[in-house]
């Protein structure tokens, strides 16, 4: 039955809302590989506490930072580029050098030649990657924790190959803290979350069938409950999405994600739509650089559980990249505007979402899309809103559990 015209469609009944989860689906970290992560995990910690390893009985803590602590991990760039994964590795090895920190990650997780990781692993400036077959690289960060009664604010490690050793820094940091500080603030509201992992775990076909490699462990069946997300997150994650499609052949750092999560998570507030929070959230990052630029300064973000740990220690490296980012912002309100004008057509609003968040990603969603109004014109599903934009209620399916909070699965502790 149709809608009453005068009735304010829902959230899930605007087309645009319905574009940008799906955008955000199609991006972030599926449920599958949410679960083949927790299997690597597991498979490096064994690895780097394995009898003969130079780190054996030397890491207190395995944990997530970044991105996946909070639910925000999205594609690396494009499609094959697969997912960066942030983990950190706390060491009871006192009076180590940020050079020797890092050699010692790097000599453990290798192991000898022939041996799993030994041709997977890659030495940074601050931490070890580990590069898998299927795009998923793990960036795993030694950490020295400061004080025992104070946890988890620790110091990692700079230092570059290439410079002279007195240029080696260690450096103040409290991931786990700011990312509990997220996951207890970042409101949610449950209609929405239970909705939106119902989309996500119906949309990841990862769980029925997916790319193994040499390298893989065997995958547990996945939870339902794993996917869902408030709306804050979503817009986070967008907005990480369309910096990554702008930044990618610039020359420089890009701006980082935990730069995106922290002033978001100052104008955070429940209720919004994810247009809405792109919205709010995109105006107050714009704000914040326009006030620094104003100022003569760069922005400068810090972590709000630790005074010092700072967001912006690498990026804007200078005035330049800091334009750079106010211009994207203006452009990216100008497109969001035209996206959420239920006036345009839906042509305009397909070729706006490919400009904001890629080509393929956003002609894939508005195939879908245009199938799935096709099915709600013959079933009957859906309404014209007050000026004249097809809605359509979501597809009837069966309640799904709450949705959980992000946790710290997985996580190991040993005391020296």
């Amino acid at each position: 039955m149709n809608k009453h015209l005068g009735a304010p469609p829902a959230p899930w009944d605007s087309i645009s809302e319905q574009m940008l989860a799906a955008v955000a689906i199609r991006v972030e970290l599926p449920p599958s590989m949410h679960a083949l992560l927790a299997e690597r995990k597991a498979a490096i910690e064994k690895h780097l506490e394995r009898d003969g390893s130079p780190l054996k009985d030397k890491v207190r803590l395995f944990y997530q930072q970044g991105s996946v602590a909070i639910g925000a991990t999205i594609r690396a760039k494009f499609r094959f580029e697969g997912f960066d994964i942030d983990i950190i590795v706390e060491l009871i090895t006192p009076g180590l050098t940020p050079w020797q920190a890092l050699e010692l990650l790097y000599q453990a997780m290798r192991g000898e030649p022939g041996s799993r990781y030994h041709d997977m692993t890659e030495r940074q400036t601050r931490c070890v990657t580990v590069h898998y077959a299927d795009g998923m690289h793990l960036d795993l960060s030694p950490a020295e924790l400061i004080n025992e009664f104070d946890p988890r604010r620790s110091f990692i490690f700079h230092s570059k190959p290439e410079e002279p050793r007195s240029r080696d820094q260690k450096v103040l940091m409290n991931s786990f803290g700011f990312a509990e500080e997220y996951n207890t603030t970042c409101p949610v509201d449950l209609s929405f979350q239970q909705e939106y992992a119902r989309r996500a775990l119906t949309a990841d076909r990862g769980l029925i069938a997916m790319r193994k490699d040499a390298d893989s462990l065997p995958v547990p069946e996945h939870s339902t409950v794993v996917g869902g997300k408030s709306a804050v997150t979503v817009a986070q994650m967008l907005i990480k999405r369309n910096r990554n499609i702008r930044w990618a052949k610039r020359k420089g750092r890009t701006p980082a994600s935990a730069i995106i999560a922290c002033l978001s998570l100052e104008v955070a507030k429940s209720g919004r739509t994810i247009g809405q929070n792109l919205r709010i959230i995109a105006r107050h990052i714009l704000d914040r650089l326009l006030l620094a630029k104003g100022d003569g300064k760069l922005i400068h973000v810090e972590n709000p559980r630790c005074p010092g740990d700072v967001f912006t220690d690498r990026w804007p490296e200078n005035h330049s990249a800091q334009d750079l980012m106010i211009a994207d912002m203006r452009l990216f309100m100008n497109q969001l505007a035209v996206l959420l004008d239920d006036r345009r057509s839906l042509r305009d609003r397909r070729d706006v979402l490919k400009a904001m968040f890629g080509e393929d990603v956003g002609q894939s969603v508005v195939d879908d899309l245009e199938r799935d109004i096709g099915e709600a014109i013959r079933t009957g599903r859906h309404g014209f809103g007050a000026l004249g934009g097809l809605t359509m209620s979501p597809t009837t399916a069966k309640a799904k559990p709450a949705v959980k909070r992000s946790t710290f699965y997985g996580t190991k502790w040993r005391h020296p």
